[in-house]
């Protein structure tokens, strides 16, 4: 993350000498696409936003070279994209196709991510371009390896043949074989490209990570639990007894959601303190746009300047959150969720992260810490994991370590 992916695929498609091309992306990033073509290449190519079927009829009756368009709209778009010769193609951010079953990956790459129907067929060249390759475990690589002719295993054989399966508390563990590691080691090799900062001899301050337990008040979730609707008297009895570290999958996505609203505004509380005592600009994430506001709101309450970027900010006001919070020395924290934030931008201005919620995808933690630690960080950077004391977010952060421990097995 963060080495220039998208400067390296243009430089290909200029050393290539091709013109005619589909870049499918992340909506968010669609403009950034726009500034790196006409910053890295001096090539007289017309590029174009895909937004609706206007754009991509221009592109389609050859008025603009490039068309630059999100999963949703390629998705949308299959039938035509698939009715075009081109010469390349382009998945930015490609984790996005990691499910074999989803939608937006069986029209990308078809339904046995073999590129027999998918649109993607039809560039001359395609490139997927990815920091996180894997970001949720190692068989997430399955789809891309397939698609490139690396293996012909289906899913199932693949995960058989490459990784121990085993259910844990929330869901399936993909654990490297040892015996068949090597073998698996080799195929993403040699069908990939692969760097790293020490390999591109860039030096970019180091990353520490801590984590941080805060006292909240969990009386407030404990009682909205007990009025939640569904949670039966066994659920109920654990939450009494056990506080708010019960595991019980059906209603995990409730009980993060609100450990992640108890934390907020004790947390906020404490950046506060922290903001007037000295500390210079911070970046601070969320899984849920609630916990968001929450703190958003002590914020304004306190006359703490202030940014964010959730699933609501259009392109506009996007760029605009991003522009003040590096240069307005009195916007002092950027506020993003993880997802609608995560890629795409460069916040260099903090050199301090809080992740007070974080994803169950390690992946898309790293992302987000990236956008902080990249090239025109001049600072030592920390970021901080928060966690509520006696809470969910405990189990969380294990089953978290976890994935990442079987990630780097296989990267390594």
């Amino acid at each position: 993350m963060g080495l220039g992916k998208s400067a390296q695929a243009i430089a290909a498609i200029d050393a290539l000498g091709l013109t005619r091309g589909v870049i499918v992306c992340p909506a968010s990033v669609r403009g950034v696409w726009l500034g790196e073509i006409k910053k890295f290449s001096d090539r007289p190519r017309k590029v174009l936003k895909g937004l609706k079927s206007e754009d991509l009829k221009l592109w389609l009756r050859g008025r603009t070279d490039i068309l630059v368009t999100s999963y949703e709209m390629a998705t949308k778009w299959k039938k035509e994209l698939s009715l075009d010769l081109r010469d390349f193609t382009i998945f930015d951010e490609s984790h996005a196709l990691k499910n074999a079953g989803a939608q937006r990956t069986r029209a990308a790459l078809s339904h046995q991510c073999d590129g027999a129907y998918g649109y993607a067929k039809w560039g001359a060249y395609t490139w997927m371009l990815s920091g996180t390759p894997m970001a949720n475990d190692p068989s997430d690589i399955w789809t891309w390896l397939r698609y490139c002719q690396a293996t012909r295993l289906t899913l199932r054989q693949f995960a058989d043949r490459y990784f121990t399966v085993r259910t844990g508390s929330f869901n399936a563990n993909y654990s490297p074989r040892k015996e068949t590691l090597p073998e698996l080691k080799t195929l993403i090799r040699e069908h990939s490209l692969r760097r790293t900062k020490e390999q591109v001899g860039l030096e970019i301050p180091p990353i520490w990570i801590t984590t941080q337990v805060i006292e909240g008040d969990t009386r407030e979730v404990t009682a909205l639990l007990a009025e939640h609707p569904g949670l039966d008297e066994a659920v109920m009895d654990a939450v009494n007894k056990g506080g708010l570290k019960f595991l019980e999958a059906g209603h995990m996505a409730t009980l993060r959601r609100l450990v992640g609203e108890a934390k907020a505004p004790v947390f906020a509380k404490q950046l506060v303190d922290e903001i007037e005592g000295g500390l210079e600009k911070v970046v601070v994430f969320f899984a849920h746009t609630k916990a968001l506001n929450i703190f958003a709101q002590a914020l304004k309450d306190s006359g703490i300047g202030h940014a964010k970027i959730d699933g609501s900010v259009g392109a506009a006001q996007r760029d605009e959150a991003i522009e003040r919070f590096q240069t307005d020395p009195d916007c002092k924290v950027f506020l993003g969720n993880i997802v609608a934030a995560g890629t795409g931008l460069t916040l260099t201005a903090a050199a301090e992260i809080v992740m007070l919620e974080s994803s169950w995808v390690p992946a898309d933690n790293a992302q987000a810490l990236m956008r902080v630690h990249r090239i025109g960080q001049s600072r030592n950077v920390h970021a901080r994991f928060i966690s509520l004391a006696n809470s969910i977010d405990e189990d969380v952060s294990r089953a978290v370590s976890r994935k990442t421990a079987a990630i780097i097995a296989v990267e390594e």
